[in-house]
């Protein structure tokens, strides 16, 4: 057979086909990009390395904590999975931060690893217009646009290492932490993803040769060790919550009101720490054979040694990964040190003389992208109708991530239906906050949500997201009407009950007396009102329901709300007041082409940063490192001028 008829075979025998979304990766990022692509009716493709790591948890076994609790809630509000999926597997669950204000309360539950993934699995293979394949995507495929006013490219589909095409209008990127990625403990190297699974090793050139910049960060686990070999009897017990909260807003209370597994706290030593200095020389991290920047909000056991000197221990948690293995994760303690360095190092921890490793704790470095090159909608600026999410742009964690891929998803889709992307602000919430740090802010380490990075947190709390965005994802298509009818009729709830209690007065007689007394209260010289009364520290809504005669019956999530607002109303306007300033300069739009080189007065390096960033607002542009306050007042001035002399009008 001449060369030609077997090329023409070749290509003959070529798979292709046609999607209008392709999602790359089925971690916790790519499964809400599918679902949401998918649930909006768009014919949607996900390709996995492994169908078996569908939502795989290759690190901590459980979902939410500080901060990122607040992101599951949002995530479920908009009408993302992640939410729904831990109710359902999850055993244990606490309220992390309870005795501290309701802005930094904290939902955090402990899930069955195997279950968790399985029952994400089970809902990805039942949705419509969803199909899953086990694949390796390795070449993204692209076609410049014709007429742009710069060099601008538009994806037109994917290929596989076998050759086969798949042809789309938008694509989603969730490779997470599996781009030639390799994994270390000490001195022995595999490449492959996480617990042991093929990396994607052929992608990277290809978004290189789009013009992509590539970053190159590390993350790690710690061993898994066997429950059998562990004395529970020298550590801490750590019990969940007696009552249950769910995730999700549309889970029923009463049914994760289940019996609950236990977590138990222990400690590093004197011991640990002298086994770990005796080593350093053979951590990769610190022999330079790691090449990534590692998270600096989840260092490993050998950072905070060497970071932490002065501390004689450190917390570690000793937690299951799930009802049906013996395997318990050894929170806190991630480390890529040699195989028996760990042996000595586990075993010197009270409860772990005899530990027995199922697992080695290792280290693995990936690659991501630079997150600077994307809008607030998670599309590449130069790649239209690419979108990314989770690790692969440059974040850390689980919540994180699926939060990026249920909006790149989002958006992914309304690019495709010419509706208007989705973007949150930082006022609106946490995934605002997220996406606007990663965009807008340079990067050079995964980047972890905290609370403390949340100007607007007392708005933003956990328990009001339903209220916040359940709106704009009954807008997108994501929530269904009666969910959104009852979010709407729970306002109204809310609103109504605060007007009425602020109308409630009550009087210094024996009845109420003796109440202010019960909770070591300042007794009344006259009446207040029940308002008042609620905003004292010791007392709340529920508290004063005795004296309280026409008080309605309300589901505890009005009342909740009703007891919070009252409470903290002079915090909250004064936040309401710092947002409205925040929207002012948020709705100053700069023109997609604007010129800086143009602007008199404006520094270098400003120039220089407002060029590399573009921001789209002038909000935005205020918040990239190496913009001063003066470069905004020369910029808003100069803008003015442009408008006047209608030279220029801002891009809506």
């Amino acid at each position: 057979m001449s060369i030609e008829a077997k090329s023409e075979t070749m290509n003959r025998n070529l798979l292709e086909e046609t999607y209008d979304v392709v999602v790359v990766g089925a971690g916790h990022a790519g499964c809400e990009a599918a679902l949401a692509c998918a649930r909006l009716g768009l014919e949607t493709i996900l390709f996995t390395v492994s169908v078996d790591s569908i939502a795989l948890m290759p690190c901590n076994p459980n979902i939410g904590g500080s901060s990122k609790g607040h992101l599951v809630r949002e995530i479920d509000a908009l009408g993302g999975q992640m939410g729904i999926n831990i109710d359902k597997t999850f055993i244990q669950s606490k309220m992390l931060n309870k005795s501290k204000g309701p802005a930094v309360h904290s939902l955090r539950a402990q899930a069955d690893k195997a279950n968790y993934s399985m029952e994400m699995r089970k809902t990805l293979q039942n949705t419509e217009h969803l199909t899953i394949r086990q694949a390796e995507v390795s070449e993204i495929l692209t076609e410049d646009i014709a007429g742009a006013s710069v060099l601008k490219k538009r994806i037109t589909g994917v290929r596989t290492v076998s050759g086969a095409t798949y042809h789309c209008r938008a694509a989603v990127l969730c490779t997470g932490t599996y781009l030639r990625a390799r994994c270390l403990t000490g001195e022995m190297i595999t490449y492959t993803g996480p617990n042991g699974l093929q990396a994607a090793n052929h992608l990277t050139d290809s978004l290189l040769a789009n013009g992509v910049e590539m970053f190159r960060f590390k993350t790690g686990t710690p061993a898994r060790i066997d429950k059998r070999s562990i004395d529970f009897s020298k550590m801490e017990e750590q019990k969940g919550d007696e009552r249950v909260v769910p995730f999700s807003f549309t889970t029923n209370p009463k049914d994760v009101q289940i019996d609950q597994v236990s977590c138990w706290l222990t400690y590093t030593n004197e011991r640990t720490h002298e086994i770990i200095r005796n080593n350093l020389d053979r951590s990769p991290i610190y022999a330079g054979i790691i090449e990534g920047t590692g998270p600096r909000y989840c260092p490993s056991i050998e950072d905070k040694v060497v970071k932490f000197a002065d501390k004689d221990r450190h917390q570690i948690f000793i937690e299951p990964e799930g009802i049906n293995t013996n395997e318990m994760y050894i929170g806190g303690m991630s480390s890529s040190l040699p195989e028996d360095v760990q042996h000595e190092m586990y075993r010197t921890l009270p409860g772990l003389e005899n530990a027995k490793i199922v697992r080695n704790a290792y280290a693995i470095e990936y690659d991501c992208i630079n997150p600077n090159q994307l809008y607030a909608s998670l599309e590449f600026k130069k790649i239209k109708g690419l979108f990314s999410g989770g690790q692969f742009n440059g974040s850390s964690g689980y919540e994180e991530a699926a939060s990026q891929g249920l909006i790149a998803g989002i958006n992914a889709a309304m690019e495709i239906l010419g509706r208007e992307p989705l973007i949150l602000d930082r006022s609106e919430a946490y995934i605002g906050v997220l996406i606007d740090d990663l965009v807008t802010k340079e990067n050079y380490e995964p980047y972890r949500m905290m609370t403390s990075r949340a100007e607007y947190r007392l708005l933003l709390r956990q328990d009001n997201a339903d209220l916040r965005l359940t709106k704009k994802g009954y807008e997108i298509g994501l929530i269904s009407k009666e969910r959104y009818d009852w979010v709407c009729k729970k306002e109204e709830m809310i609103q109504k009950e605060i007007e009425r209690v602020a109308k409630v007065h009550v009087g210094a007689n024996r009845e109420v007396q003796a109440l202010l007394e019960s909770y070591g209260s300042i007794p009344l010289n006259t009446g207040v009102t029940l308002t008042e009364l609620i905003r004292r520290p010791e007392l709340d809504y529920d508290k004063l329901a005795s004296i309280d005669k026409e008080r309605p019956e309300l589901p505890e999530e009005v009342t909740e709300q009703v007891n919070i607002l009252i409470k903290y109303d002079g915090y909250i306007s004064r936040q309401i007041k710092q947002v409205e300033s925040f929207k002012k300069l948020e709705k100053k739009k700069i023109p997609e082409n604007f010129n800086y080189d143009e602007v008199p007065s404006l520094r270098i390096e400003a120039r220089q940063k407002l060029k590399t960033y573009n921001p789209i607002s002038i909000g935005q542009a205020s918040r990239i490192s190496g913009v001063s306050p003066a470069d905004i007042s020369v910029l808003l001035v100069y803008m003015e001028q442009m408008k006047y002399h209608g030279k220029t009008e801002e891009k809506q």
